[in-house]
């Protein structure tokens, strides 16, 4: 039936086919809104507040776990390197990874406003100004570079800064592009043990590229279960995640690399970073890994995807132990054979227990008591005693 509400004739109606006009009533409706004076004051921080906006703009646990990484690459070095090597390692990483990250979210601050896993952001939450932010990451960086530069040597340092512009430039840009911003985003991850590597010896070899492609092959698994159960905050931020277009693919690419580190577990042994133990100790946990990948790409859900990435936090430190382990047998088991080939070429040639029981592992390089005896070991009879 027909309306009977009388309507409003003062002003005649738009003809047919002319919209009204619109900025018209939009500024009629705010002109009858009551604005409240609004009161800004200007926010200071003391020194401890500061510090704590830094260690958030920095992302303290990545940057950790960053340093973390690279100071591995430095310890699985066979050459020794020194402890300032060693401490200007861990500070210049920490700049670096520092200076990328708060470039990261200075950038990204309008997208992770719509995350619900960002929004506590220092940049969302306008803590410091997007200028503060910029100068903070461009000193970082530059302090880590030149620490990096000065105290180890050009390599480390170039290795840094590429770390710098490859988070903060291309993967950074690229999320809004592409999913290939994840492969980008792991090559960023791999380069840290590298860094810790060259500091120690100046050179990368296949050591080094070893620990680079686990790591590399490790942020798959890691990043794409966490990205599984976040795929709406990125589908909001307007992100090119592989979990959010394709969560299928998304979970196959896990375990395709999953599956890709138990040969490589295996081969690393023969670069000659750990002993030959480690391979099977390395395929025990790997297929461990597999399993849980196997699981989340069989049925993509909220539970696999957080089975798999609780895995992918306990994997690193099981495997960097069972690596330490097997690289401090071998060492040992090394110095041992060459105690066996030295010895009986300056003694009786028996074995190494027959030999001269005050020179072994861990004592002075000389027999204590040939020493003391006029330089004559009174086992052996041989002058002074077996250098080790």
């Amino acid at each position: 039936p027909r309306s009977t509400r009388r309507h409003d004739t003062s002003q005649p109606p738009h003809p047919v086919g002319v919209r009204p006009n619109i900025n018209h009533i939009l500024h009629k409706i705010q002109a009858g809104v009551k604005r409240e004076p609004q009161n800004w004051a200007e926010r200071t921080a003391n020194l401890p507040q500061l510090i704590s906006l830094y260690r958030k703009l920095s992302k303290e646990r990545l940057t950790i776990l960053v340093v973390m990484t690279s100071a591995a690459g430095f310890c699985f070095n066979p050459t020794s390197g020194s402890l300032v090597s060693f401490a200007a390692l861990v500070s210049g990483t920490f700049l670096c990874s520092a200076s990328a990250n708060a470039c990261n979210q200075v950038m990204e601050a309008p997208f992770d406003s719509q995350m619900d896993r960002c929004k506590d952001r220092v940049m969302v939450q306008h803590l410091i100004t997007p200028l503060h932010g910029l100068t903070f990451s461009a000193v970082a960086g530059v302090l880590g570079t030149g620490v990096l530069y000065a105290f180890t040597n050009p390599l480390t340092a170039a290795l840094g800064f590429a770390n710098i512009v490859l988070y903060a430039g291309a993967y950074t840009t690229l999320k809004r592009y592409t999913i290939a911003n994840t492969w980008v985003g792991a090559i960023v991850g791999a380069i840290p043990p590298a860094m810790g590597w060259a500091a120690a010896g100046g050179t990368l070899d296949t050591g080094a590229l070893s620990l680079c492609a686990l790591l590399y092959l490790w942020q798959f698994p890691h990043f794409n279960s966490l990205s599984f159960n976040l795929r709406m905050d990125y589908c909001r931020a307007g992100y090119n995640m592989l979990s959010v277009l394709d969560t299928k693919k998304n979970a196959l690419v896990s375990l395709r690399n999953t599956l890709a580190l138990v040969p490589l577990c295996v081969a690393m042994p023969f670069t000659g970073i750990s002993h030959c133990s480690f391979s099977s100790f390395g395929t025990v946990v790997n297929l461990c890994f597999v399993y849980y990948a196997w699981k989340f790409y069989k049925d993509p859900n909220k539970d696999t995807a957080r089975d798999l990435f609780r895995f992918t936090l306990i994997y690193l430190p099981i495997i960097f132990g069972f690596l330490a382990i097997g690289c401090v047998y071998k060492a040992r088991t090394a110095t041992v054979e060459r105690l066996h080939a030295v010895i009986p070429d300056m003694h009786t040639g028996l074995g190494l227990p027959e030999m001269c029981p005050f020179v072994g592992l861990g004592l002075p390089d000389t027999c204590p008591v040939a020493r003391k005896s006029g330089g004559v070991c009174p086992i052996t009879g041989k002058q002074d005693s077996i250098p080790l």
